[in-house]
C-alpha cells in the first residue's frame, strides 16, 4: 500500500507565527493557493481512501485535493480523530511562538526538551500523540491489498499426468500459454490513501517507517531534525500483511510544486 502523506497549507496562525493545536484555524491567502498547488499535483493520482483530521485546517487542504479530482469533500473525506495536531496547552493556543515558553519554569523547559512524557495538565504529550498517530497509521495501513493465494500443490499423481501432457503438447501452442497462465501468481494491484494531516504526525510517521522513534524516546526535540513543510508531500510504502511487516520512505517533504509560489498581496485600504 502507498501512504500519501500531506501537511496542510499555511494557516493563519502559521503567517502570524502564533502557537496552534487544536483551534480550527483557517488556511491563510497563501496557505488557499498552497492547496490548489498540491491538489494540481495529485489529479491524477487515484486513492482508494482519503482521510483528513477533523481541524478545519487540514479539512479545507484535503477538500482541495479532491475537488481537483471532480470529487465532493463531504461523501469523500473520512475525517480520524488520531490525525489531530498535537495539544501542547488548550491555554497556550494562540500565543506567539516567540512568547511560548516565557512563563515556564526551568524544569519545564528541561522536561520539554528531553522528556515526551512531559505534559501540561490541558494538553496531552508527544508519547501519547505518538500513540495515537502509529495507531491511526495501522488502522489505514491494514486496509491495504491482501496478499495473493498460493497455488494449490499438486500431488505425486497429478504432478506425474501433468508432466506427460506437457510432453506431448506442442511447445508455444495455445494449450501450453493457457496451461502457464493458470499456474501464475494472480497480480496485485497496490492500494493508496491519502492522508492530510499535521506537521507532528507526518514526522511520527516517516520516523515510524523509518523505525527510529526512539530518537524521539531519547529527546522529544530529536523530532523536529525532520523538516516538514506546510503543503509538503510524502510518500510511504507499506506491508503490514506480509511474513514480516515492510516499510519503505519512497519521499519526505516535498515542495517541488510549491517552486515560485508566493503570497498574494493584501488589498489595499481606499
Amino acid at each position: 500500500m502507498y501512504l500519501f502523506l500531506v501537511r496542510h497549507g499555511q494557516s493563519v496562525w502559521n503567517a502570524e507565527e502564533r502557537h496552534q493545536g487544536w483551534q480550527d484555524v483557517p488556511l491563510s491567502p497563501l496557505g488557499e493557493l498552497q492547496a490548489e498547488r498540491i491538489g494540481q499535483r495529485l489529479k491524477d493520482q487515484p486513492f482508494d481512501y482519503s482521510f483528513s483530521s477533523p481541524i478545519y485546517r487540514c479539512y479545507q487542504t484535503a477538500a482541495a485535493i479532491v475537488r481537483a479530482k471532480g470529487l465532493e469533500p463531504e461523501t469523500t473525506l473520512q475525517k480520524l480523530e488520531g490525525l489531530k495536531e498535537a495539544r501542547l496547552s488548550a491555554r497556550l493556543e494562540g500565543v506567539f511562538s516567540k512568547e511560548l515558553t516565557k512563563t515556564w519554569t526551568k524544569e519545564q523547559k528541561e522536561r520539554f526538551r528531553d522528556d515526551y512524557t512531559f505534559k501540561f495538565d490541558d494538553g496531552e504529550s508527544v508519547q501519547e500523540v505518538m500513540a495515537r498517530t502509529i495507531q491511526v497509521f495501522t488502522e489505514i495501513a491494514m486496509l491495504s491489498e491482501e496478499a495473493p493465494p498460493e497455488p494449490p500443490q499438486e500431488s505425486d499423481d497429478a504432478a506425474e499426468v501433468g508432466a506427460a501432457s506437457r510432453d506431448v503438447v506442442r511447445a508455444g501452442s495455445p494449450e501450453t500459454d493457457t496451461q502457464q497462465q493458470a499456474t501464475e501468481r494472480p497480480k496485485i494491484i497496490p492500494k493508496t490513501a491519502l492522508i492530510v494531516t499535521h506537521c507532528i504526525n507526518v514526522q511520527l510517521m516517516v520516523l515510524h517507517a523509518l523505525n527510529a522513534t526512539d530518537t524521539v524516546v531519547k529527546r522529544q526535540t530529536n523530532i523536529d531534525r525532520l523538516q516538514i513543510g506546510n503543503c509538503s508531500l510524502s510518500v510511504i510504502e507499506v506491508n503490514l500483511k506480509g511474513k514480516e511487516p515492510f516499510f519503505r520512505l519512497l519521499s519526505s517533504n516535498d515542495v517541488t510544486h510549491l517552486a515560485g509560489l508566493k503570497a498574494p498581496a493584501a488589498p489595499e485600504n481606499k
